[in-house]
């Protein structure tokens, strides 16, 4: 978080990515430096019984949301997964 927000007092985009355990803190240390806006990109951890190719849907959803956040072009196989994960 720190790094996001000093890039954004430079005038850079920037997007947190966190564990979904980790959000509330996020949210916090973002109301805490005053940078309450700062893009946060929520990613679910791993359970039990899951498997790394479970991750891995998981992490090319985060991409097409920081490439949302950061306005950058997302591929269709980025939009494919995140339609995937939201059907789950």
């Amino acid at each position: 978080m720190l790094d996001a927000a000093k890039l954004r007092k430079r005038g850079v985009s920037s997007v947190v990515v966190a564990f979904d355990t980790f959000v509330t803190a996020a949210q916090d240390q973002a109301r805490a430096m005053s940078m309450p806006d700062i893009p946060l990109v929520v990613i679910p951890h791993l359970r039990a019984g899951e498997q790394a190719a479970d991750f891995g849907s998981r992490a090319e959803v985060a991409l097409a949301e920081v490439r949302a956040a950061l306005a950058l072009p997302t591929s269709e196989s980025e939009l494919g997964a995140l339609r995937a994960v939201a059907r789950a």
